[in-house]
């Protein structure tokens, strides 16, 4: 069978994912095994309103590559698939939708109608983001997709509320909370990002004591809520304002008048020592007025404008506006003493980067110290979930527990799941599953439901069990007895406390299980620039266009070479690398191909025992003879390193380094098989004996079998091409299956086939291979021109170069190999050392030495006037303290390179003399 000359990732990437979905191979039924393994993992859900982001993408295919890894060693594989109902985002969305096609704000079509709109909305958009899995390959079981306001989740979530309601862990307060005057709705701490702004002002107020011609001034960097003070506070150890306390102040631009008082939360020793109070905008101020029993004045709208409360000049104004007019009427009074340019920290909602305000707010809340304790018993004494990496990941969550605050758990939205409370005309409260229940407990009184909805991570939380059935009413079922805990949570350090914590704790307040066990930590896919990738900075490189450029397959296995947990600059070069390696091992086994004639996949042609490194699922042993039926070092060779190979890569996926994983794969790939041992066997290959062909074409099968995981299309693509492919090559658990790469047996590795003695001689081979070839480049000598080759070396050395002397002759493009313990060459030769023999080749007849020395003048000349220029560089503290790191590690690792490359380039030019 001949391949076509270039491998066109596209057709292969629209053919399989069909077969492979509709054959059934993602869901954990296609395993017969009654005794096999669950292995489960649910995927983060992305929002509904999302796309596919490299986020998304490095994160699927961690995902995606464990669960083919387990699906091919004999689990009965979950990866469970779904999306989350984005509570904010679809709103904004449809507001948007509503704006432009209709003119009309929500409040113009009701509530009813805005939902009805927001789920035509989800179902006309909403399938993006799976529709685009689908593209890169994602194994999961789409049978068992889930949303979070499914009709049963959505059971859950009522549950959930009214048991801990009942039992006194959901309450309703008065609090300060994170406002968003745009969303206008409370945000949790979690969704509130700082930035810091060099352009700040800190302006100092003068408030004039009464009865008296004092002032006491304060600072503050939101001039306009001054306008809500109700008191000025100081240390009582301050001997400055010791006679003031208990004065009063006249507040200018009100009429208002509040009290000096002391209190232990003033830093004397921080600005001037007084501060300003105002209770229902700051959450310090808050406490301080709780202890004093000050009033809770509110001098904002929740659109961000000021209210009456803030007096007739402001009411209405937006509080930036506000913010300028305070400082310019404190300075027309005479009672503005500075203002001071300040770096300050904003607070700003994630999603639209609007100012967050800080607001008194009723809204509903998760008490969160039993539940937090839960987490922590978990983390305390079965070590759950086991972070990776875990360092630092473990010691932040379980500080971040031990300091966590009650959760805010409502929201000012429509979409979503609605809270289940309703009132009466008094004002009192009635939380119930049902509305008819409600009406139950009020004994017929009007009610009426809370407008507000759930934060979306309530929701969230339960997806660990919620997803396999559980909704309160049910609380059995087969997969949430399968699969529950979960094997594994892959996700980002930006959700570890917003998801991960609270899916802990309420899956074992729920269920008394811990929701997985382990939890890989992703670190963050860059921008080419180096920073976080944004539609504000125009840095975001989108998968979809990686995939249409490079091919999925080069771009998962890119993702996944990243070391787990760190970050990485984007860099569509690496992608390439990886597009090359693929089409390095399509052009393999298009040589293979082309030579196959009469030949087929055949285990026992590389081992005795068919099963050494190919794994069936089955309990069988292995002979006694684990040597291949074959005494060719080159053949013993690549044998063994296969084995190594497969038993690195089981034990670097076990560990979720990824990165180890690809690495060993692509050094087998690329240096092993294709650049060496095809290379020493073409011969036989091309000669077309079965003998040979047969066995490329095993060790072929075996290591796709091993890149699957990463390279799904590919290995699918090629290993269909191969001749004795079937489904008997399954795993047991498939038996039944159509044939596919996907439920062929993961190799295991066998160690006793890993044989030291064949991988140190073929070594010794390949080392001085590469010496004779990087003498023939440095001296520039012509490849067509034939070469005789001294080795002097010891009696081991003998042997192997020896034996091996055709294979050396050949890819050496030597005319002779003269070998012995010790040789007398003349002086004009270019000699190497590896680490068992001495490389000498005369250079007589084979250079002009003339123009070889002055080309080698040069070079030296031009690398060390390189160096030089670096090494300036580096011993420059200013620069080596201001340039980003990575900037300064390759430039020292170019000054190695460079010094490694001129003392070559002067030994060169030294035997020329």
């Amino acid at each position: 069978m001949e391949l076509d000359k270039a491998y066109d990732p596209k057709s292969a990437e629209e053919h399989h994912y069909k077969r492979w979905e509709e054959s059934g191979f993602f869901a954990p039924e296609i395993n017969t095994d009654p005794e096999a393994k669950p292995y489960s993992i649910v995927i983060p859900p992305p929002n509904v309103t999302g796309s596919l982001h490299m986020g998304h993408a490095l994160q699927h295919t961690i995902m995606d590559s464990l669960i083919r890894w387990k699906r091919m060693l004999g689990y009965r594989t979950l990866w469970l698939p779904g999306t989350d109902h984005a509570g904010i985002s679809v709103q904004r969305k449809v507001v948007e939708q509503l704006k432009k096609d209709e003119h009309k704000k929500p409040t113009d079509i009701g509530r009813e109608e805005f939902i009805k709109r927001a789920w035509a909305w989800k179902e006309q958009y909403g399938n993006t983001i799976t529709e685009q899995m689908r593209r890169e390959g994602a194994s999961v079981d789409w049978s068992r997709h889930r949303f979070t306001m499914d009709e049963s989740l959505s059971l859950a979530v009522r549950n959930v509320f009214c048991t801990l309601y009942d039992e006194g862990w959901i309450y309703r307060g008065l609090r300060i909370v994170n406002w968003c005057p745009k969303d206008r709705t409370v945000l949790s701490d979690l969704e509130v990002k700082e930035e810091t702004k060099k352009d700040g002002k800190l302006t100092y107020l003068k408030y004039p004591v009464k009865d008296s011609d004092q002032t006491i001034t304060v600072a503050t960097t939101r001039p306009e809520t001054m306008l809500g003070d109700t008191a000025v506070a100081v240390n009582g150890g301050d001997k400055r304002y010791k006679d003031l306390v208990g004065k009063t102040i006249l507040l200018p631009l009100t009429n208002r008048e509040i009290p000096i008082i002391a209190d232990e939360y003033v830093d004397a020793e921080f600005g001037t020592g007084a501060v300003k109070i105002t209770p229902a905008h700051d959450p310090n101020d808050y406490l301080v007025g709780e202890r004093h029993g000050l009033e809770q004045l509110l001098v904002m709208n929740l659109d961000g404008t000021m209210n009456e409360a803030a007096g007739v000049e402001f009411d209405g104004m937006d509080r930036f506006a506000a913010r300028e007019k305070v400082v310019a009427m404190f300075d027309e009074l005479g009672l503005l003493e500075k203002v001071d340019d300040y770096e300050i920290t904003l607070p700003v909602c994630e999603r639209c980067k609007t100012v967050v305000e800080p607001i008194l707010s009723e809204q509903w809340f998760v008490k969160m110290d039993e539940m937090r304790d839960l987490a922590l018993d978990l983390m305390r004494h079965e070590g759950s979930p086991h972070f990776s990496p875990r360092v630092p990941h473990e010691k932040v969550y379980t500080n971040w527990l031990e300091n966590l605050k009650d959760w805010t758990i409502s929201r000012q939205l429509w979409w979503g799941h609605q809270i289940p409370a309703w009132y009466d005309a008094d004002g009192n409260v009635f939380v119930a599953r049902t509305e008819e229940e409600a009406n139950e407990k009020a004994g017929g009184r009007d009610l009426t439901q809370d407008n507000d909805v759930l934060d979306t991570w309530f929701s969230s939380g339960l997806w660990a069990f919620s997803t396999f059935g559980w909704n309160g009413d049910v609380s059995e079922t087969d997969d949430l007895n399968s699969f529950l805990p979960t094997d594994v949570l892959v996700t980002g350090r930006d959700i570890m406390f917003l998801w991960v914590s609270r899916m802990m704790m309420l899956t074992k307040k729920f269920v008394d299980k811990t929701a997985f066990n382990d939890c890989v930590i992703t670190g963050t896919v860059l921008g080419k620039d180096g920073k976080p990738m944004s539609k504000s900075r125009n840095n975001g490189v989108d998968p979809i266009e990686m995939f249409d450029k490079f091919g999925v397959d080069a771009t998962r296995i890119y993702l996944a070479s990243i070391a787990t947990g760190a970050d990485i600059r984007w860099n569509d070069v690496g992608v390439e690398t990886y597009r090359n390696f693929a089409n390095k091992i399509w052009n393999a086994t298009r040589f293979c191909l082309m030579n196959a004639e009469g030949a087929a996949v055949d285990h026992a042609s590389l081992m005795n025992s068919g099963q050494w490194a190919v794994g069936s699922g089955q309990e069988e042993s292995l002979t006694t003879d684990h040597r291949p039926p074959t005494t060719a070092l080159a053949d013993r060779w690549i044998v063994s390193r296969l084995n190594r190979t497969a038993l690195d890569v089981n034990a670097a996926l076990n560990k979720y380094e990824f990165h180890s994983a690809v690495s060993l794969l692509y050094h087998f790939f690329w240096d092993d098989f294709c650049d060496w041992y095809i290379e020493l066997v073409k011969d036989e290959i091309t000669a077309g004996g079965p003998e040979a062909t047969t066995r490329i074409i095993t060790i072929m099968e075996i290591a796709l079998r091993m890149l699957h995981p990463f390279m799904p299309y590919l290995t699918e693509e090629l290993w269909q091409k191969l001749p004795g492919t079937s489904n008997a090559l399954h795993h047991a658990a498939y038996a039944g299956a159509d044939a596919t790469i996907m439920l062929a047996s993961f190799p295991p590795g066998d160690k006793l086939s890993v044989d030291e003695g064949a991988e140190e001689e073929m070594k010794d081979v390949i080392d001085l291979i590469t010496k004779i070839r990087n003498i023939r480049a440095e001296m520039n000598i012509k490849s067509s021109d034939k070469i005789i080759v001294h080795v002097a070396t010891g009696t081991s050395g003998y042997n192997i170069f020896n034996n091996n002397k055709p294979q050396i002759l050949k890819l050496a493009r030597a005319h002779d190999l003269i070998i012995g313990n010790q040789f007398t060459v003349p002086k004009a030769s270019a000699t190497a050392v590896t680490s068992n023999a001495k490389i000498a080749i005369p250079l007589e007849g084979l250079i002009d030495f003339d123009v070889e020395r002055t080309r080698l003048a040069n070079q030296i000349a031009k690398l060390t006037e390189e160096k030089t220029r670096l090494d300036g560089q580096l011993s420059n503290a200013n620069f080596v303290d201001r340039a980003p790191a990575e900037k300064v590690t390759e430039l020292r690792d170019r000054s190695t390179e460079l010094e490694s490359q001129i003392t070559t380039l002067n030994n060169n030019l030294e035997s020329l003399n």
